[in-house]
């Protein structure tokens, strides 16, 4: 058993912390939850739990990758923008041989998409956008004149399907940005090489981000992280009310009752 958090612990180089393998295909899936599962605060998106620190990983996951996979639905929500990188990860991509930047994929059925938005419109490569043979004709063919578009075989986009059209496509390193049931899919069919999980120090169980019924509630309560201990892969983390971490610490366990 190792303690991972405490006196020990060191900063690390990002950069070097999301590596890709050489020479063979690698699907990377990267998720948030909050400390009690949610995955979004009160406004349902993301970004309202999440932190600097937690888009610096993001970029790091991104920084060599070939193709960012995300659903439409959580392209309407968290309002994705064009897909860039930093300079120097420009002139190590151009090194390896990648695009400039990676390729943004969506996966939509409808192909009822914000056509507006700056992920189409100012991204580095053109986008991707797989469907299926079900979807309208003419939203099929409004589509094509404006991304690539990739068709797949049968009713709904397949995991397996969507991991085997970018590897056809020369994209082999692929990151996985979800919404759940994009990340689920994946998860199911076996397809997930690795995972990239940011644990959000909040508690969001009764807004909307949990996927609960109710309204809407307050920003999600913070919490702080004192402690994290790793045995066999299990992760045990000890998590305090932020402002209250010097009373936490000062405490003893003498008269503590049973």
């Amino acid at each position: 058993m190792r303690t991972l958090i405490g006196p020990t612990g060191s900063s690390m180089d990002l950069s070097a912390a999301y590596p890709w393998p050489v020479g063979r295909a690698w699907t990377r899936v990267t998720m948030m939850r909050a400390l009690d599962g949610g995955v979004a605060g009160a406004d349902n998106r993301s970004g309202s739990i999440s932190s600097e620190a937690d888009r610096e990983v993001l970029s790091a996951s991104r920084r060599l990758a070939d193709a960012v996979v995300i659903g439409a639905s959580t392209m309407r929500l968290e309002r994705y923008g064009p897909l860039r990188v930093r300079e120097d990860a420009a002139d190590e991509r151009r090194a390896l041989g990648l695009r400039p930047a990676p390729v943004l994929a969506i996966v939509s059925g409808s192909l009822d998409l914000p056509w507006d938005e700056k992920a189409f419109t100012e991204s580095a490569v053109t986008p991707i956008v797989v469907t299926t043979g079900s979807a309208p004709a003419e939203a099929l063919e409004d589509a094509r004149r404006r991304v690539d578009v990739v068709v797949l075989p049968g009713e709904r986009p397949t995991a397996t399907a969507i991991v085997a059209a970018l590897r056809d496509r020369g994209l082999t390193r692929i990151v996985c940005e979800g919404g759940p049931g994009l990340l689920r899919s994946f998860a199911e069919e076996d397809v997930v090489d690795e995972v990239a999980m940011t644990v959000s120090p909040h508690l969001v169980t009764y807004g909307p981000g949990a996927g609960g019924a109710g309204d809407d509630a307050p920003l999600p309560h913070a919490f702080e992280l004192v402690g994290l201990i790793e045995n066999e892969s299990f992760l045990f983390a000890r998590y305090i009310r932020t402002g209250r971490r010097d009373e936490s610490l000062s405490a003893t366990t003498e008269g503590t009752p049973a």
